[in-house]
């Protein structure tokens, strides 16, 4: 049962990260800020891993099922932080082919706007490194909290 309490505290202070988040408006900050929307399609896979997890969690208090594995767990949390270094490199290659076409360096106007074309990419490749890594981080905090109940007799 501790398990299980355990992976309840890990999701309530998750909620409460999130309702931060809603509070301070960030969602609608990161749809704005992150073009490819990889941000998003990242937080889909750690809910779904999420509930995966606590299923496992409970079947195990619950029938004792000691033959599971968290292999599939691991892959997600690698994919969470995957899919955030993809978003990272799409916002580099934003950021740096877009900027630069066109330019020209006497106008004022063109400057401003390479420098916007920049911005965008540069939030991209932020915002998705940051979601990726935080979500892969808490996964894998709920994947141990699991492999350590598995392994108590």
């Amino acid at each position: 049962m501790v398990s299980l309490l355990k992976w309840w505290l890990i999701i309530c202070l998750t909620v409460l990260g999130l309702l931060t988040g809603v509070y301070f408006d960030m969602h609608n900050h990161i749809y704005d800020a992150d073009v490819t929307k990889l941000s998003f399609l990242i937080l889909a896979i750690f809910s779904g891993t999420s509930i995966w997890i606590g299923k496992k969690t409970y079947r195990l208090e619950k029938y004792a099922e000691y033959e599971q594995t968290t292999d599939v767990g691991w892959f997600m949390a690698e994919t969470c932080l995957a899919l955030g270094m993809v978003g990272t490199v799409t916002g580099f290659l934003l950021m740096l082919g877009t900027a630069f076409s066109n330019i020209d360096v006497s106008n004022s106007a063109s400057l401003q706007k390479a420098l916007g074309f920049m911005a965008v990419g540069m939030s991209t490749a932020l915002y998705t490194t940051l979601v990726g890594l935080i979500c892969s981080l808490i996964i894998k905090v709920q994947l141990v909290n699991l492999e350590v109940a598995i392994d108590e007799p």
